[in-house]
Parts: structure tokens; sequence; C-alpha cells
């Protein structure tokens, strides 16, 4: 397999690094739509790791100029960030694409091989997280003859895919956080190996993350939850405060997205200050689901705030009959 594969081009936007400091290499996969959320994980990463030279290895699928053009807000003087631009040959099986998982999260098979030329490790982090701690625990984790540390996936996850993909029961791992041994990852190679499977037509409930399960069984270094703390927000909600000091990396799982007016946490919001999408308006709702419009009203109505709750309802009903038509 081509070592160039589906990389377009490759643009640096700034290489800063102090000679004092050790390096660590973070890659993130994302498309136009989730660069926000991208670069508040970033913010929270920068935040919580002062003490190293950070490396961002970008993997933009047709990711607007605008919007790269504003990661240039994160040049300090231990900050390092490189674009990798998605070739148009990049594909996936769409029929293997379903819940809200996109093509861009396969995207993560190519960073082991493509980055093992400058790293033998590089953790890869899901668009959809916070780092709230600093990183030293879970980067010095010895990764001698394993593919990566991973972290166990939630019991109802389990029991289906455990079956699903021939895992044994509690070794089934969630990818939103995967810290890659690059050197096991290319010798095996695992890069080509999960393309032929992703692209052989056969449907994966979970996309690459099946795939993943299935080509690094047993070959894994399990983690505690706190280095991938899964988290469901509700409507209004604020689940994130109920999570221990001790997370390192609070993963936000389901359709609901804190970068969504509706389930904005004061967490959240804390990471987003200083994000280079800080003055931005956010949408209210995923527009693929107006339902939590009509979820929040309720919620509004039942804390007595009549008239919110009213504009709220409207917008529900405004936005269903748009979606008929």
């Amino acid at each position: 397999m081509k070592e160039n594969l589906f990389i377009g081009s490759t643009k640096t936007l700034f290489n800063n690094a102090l000679e004092s400091l050790t390096t660590t290499h973070i890659a993130f996969c994302f498309d136009d739509n989730y660069a926000m959320p991208a670069s508040i994980a970033m913010s929270s990463v920068i935040l919580n790791n002062p003490d190293k030279n950070l490396v961002f290895h970008l993997f933009a699928n047709n990711v607007s100029s605008e919007k790269i053009t504003r990661f240039n807000q994160f040049n300090k003087e231990n900050i390092t960030i490189i674009f990798y631009e998605i070739s148009d040959n990049f594909s996936i099986n769409p029929d293997t694409l379903v819940l809200h998982v996109s093509a861009s999260t396969c995207l993560r098979f190519v960073v082991p091989q493509i980055l093992n030329k400058v790293t033998s490790r590089v953790l890869y982090l899901d668009c959809d997280v916070l780092c709230t701690n600093n990183l030293n625990e879970l980067i010095n984790i010895d990764l001698s003859n394993k593919y990566a540390a991973v972290v166990p996936d939630v019991e109802k996850t389990q029991e289906k895919q455990c079956v699903a993909c021939d895992v044994p029961y509690g070794e089934y791992f969630n990818a939103g956080m995967i810290y890659i041994n690059t050197d096991m990852w290319v010798q095996n190679n695992l890069t080509e190996k999960a393309f032929a499977m992703i692209n052989s037509g056969k449907v994966y409930k979970f996309a690459d993350q099946d795939v993943l399960n299935i080509l690094m069984q047993g070959k894994t270094v399990f983690s505690p939850k706190r280095f991938n703390y899964l988290t469901a927000l509700t409507v209004g909600g604020k689940e994130d405060n109920l999570i221990g000091d001790d997370a390192v990396i609070i993963h936000y799982v389901t359709g609901n997205k804190p970068w969504y007016k509706l389930y904005l946490t004061p967490l959240y919001q804390r990471y987003l200050a200083s994000s280079p999408w800080a003055n931005d308006k956010l949408l209210l709702a995923n527009e693929k689901a107006p339902s939590t419009t009509r979820r929040y009203a309720k919620l509004l109505v039942s804390q007595h705030k009549y008239f919110s709750a009213c504009k709220y309802y409207l917008l529900y009903l405004k936005h269903k009959t748009f979606k008929k038509h």
C-alpha cells in the first residue's frame, strides 16, 4: 500500500518546539462539519499540557480554507500543526456508515501508516472529546508488542458487539481514544487490512470501530475508563459535572453534542472560549434531530419558563414542517 495513501497535500501551519520539552504527537480526523469541535478538543489538550511540545496532525477531509486558517490562532512556542488534505479518491463503502458515523472517522486507518515516518507513538482522538487533565500517565503506558492502549466500551455495547465481532466479553474497546504503537501497526500492515475489511461489502454496525476491534484483538493494553470516559448528554443536562476529577479524556457519545446550544455544558463552554470558534453563534441542535427542540421545550415547561418553552416548541414545529417539504 502506498505511503501517501489518500493524502492529496500536506501543509504545515507553523512548527514550534522548545528544546527543554519532550514531544507528543496527537492526531484528529475530521470533515468541514467537525472542524469546530476538533479545535475545541485541541484547546483542551493545549491548556492541560503546557509541559510538552504538542504536534497536532490534522487529517482534513474537504475542510474549507477559511476554517483551516482559524487554526493559526494556536500558534504558540510549543505547538506545531500539520494539515493533511485528503484526496478525492478517498471513499468508504456507504452501506456500512450507519448511525451517525461519517466517512472521515475511517481516516484513522491512515494515521499510523503516515505518521510512522516521524513517530513510533501517536495519540488518536475523536473530535467529540475534551482533555481535562495532563496526558503524561496515558502516553507513558508501555506498548511493547501491543498495537495500542484502549479503553473498554460500556456494557450495553459489549453485550452486542463482542458477539458481532467475535471478541471476548469485556474486550471490545471504544475507538474514540487510541494510543497507537505505529511500528507494530505498520509491521502488521493494519492500514491495508482495515480498508479491505471496511470496503468488502460487509456492513459493520460501528464501522471502523468494529474493524479495529477485530484486527487488534489480543494485542491491546486495556486502560482505566478515565482515559476515555464515555458520557451521554441530555437536553439541559450537565452530565460532565458528575465525572470524577481524575478523568483525562471525556468523550461525548451519542448525537447530543456539547457544541449545540441545547447541550452546552459549563465545562465545554470553558474550552470553547479559548478556541478559534469562541465568538461564533452556536447552532441550537443537530438539524437532523428536531425532536431535541421539542424535548427542550418540555424541560422549560417543567421549569415554569413558559414563554421560552413556547418559543422552542414553535421552532420545533417550524423545523418539522420544513422537513416535510
